[in-house]
């Protein structure tokens, strides 16, 4: 395994941050491959009402 590869690119760290503002409930889950980032998942949960 190479020790110089960066597992998460500065473009990628800038999609977390924007994912995580949009973010009310529910999680982000990320996904890597050979130590880099190949994919984030958005799970988000809408919150009802009770009235």
């Amino acid at each position: 395994m190479a020790q110089n590869r960066e597992p998460i690119s500065a473009e990628q760290i800038r999609q977390l941050q924007l994912l995580a503002q949009s973010l009310r409930f529910g999680t982000l889950t990320l996904v890597f491959q050979d130590g880099k980032l190949i994919q984030i998942d958005k799970n988000e949960k809408i919150r009802l009402k009770n009235e």
